[in-house]
């Protein structure tokens, strides 16, 4: 039998509303970021470290760049994939071990599929790359 985790409707409206907001600051984000990057960001990332004194520093700042760019990709895909799983009846569900995710949880973290039980256990685990579930 199919576990169906209870949210209101406001519940659920008002996750959907964080979410969304989420969203679209993430799509902001990464819309400036490619926005001052592209090309030139690229272009100009290669002539400091070409011209550089101090080109290890400057490919770590070309590098950090990549990965927060990267990060907020992550965090968009993940919102979107919560979204869509906020009108299923997995949402709110732990992935581990089935029991209720509590609202306040997934208010603070959307994108959570475990419980905090779960997660800890998980973060914990022998070969865990420690990064919370989303």
């Amino acid at each position: 039998m199919q576990h169906y985790h209870y949210l209101t409707i406001e519940q659920r409206e008002h996750l959907d509303a964080l979410m969304h907001e989420r969203i679209t600051s993430l799509r902001a984000e990464i819309a400036e970021v490619l926005r001052k990057g592209g090309g030139d960001m690229a272009a100009d990332a290669a002539r400091e470290i070409e011209s550089s004194s101090d080109a290890p520093t400057a490919a770590l700042e070309n590098a950090l760049a990549t990965a927060a760019l990267e990060r907020e990709a992550a965090a968009l895909r993940d919102m979107l994939a919560a979204r869509v799983r906020l009108h299923t009846p997995e949402f709110g569900v732990c992935a581990d071990c089935g029991a209720d995710i509590p609202y306040v949880r997934l208010e603070a973290m959307p994108t959570a599929t475990r419980c905090v039980a779960c997660q800890a256990r998980f973060e914990h685990a022998p070969g865990a790359d420690g990064t919370p579930s989303r």
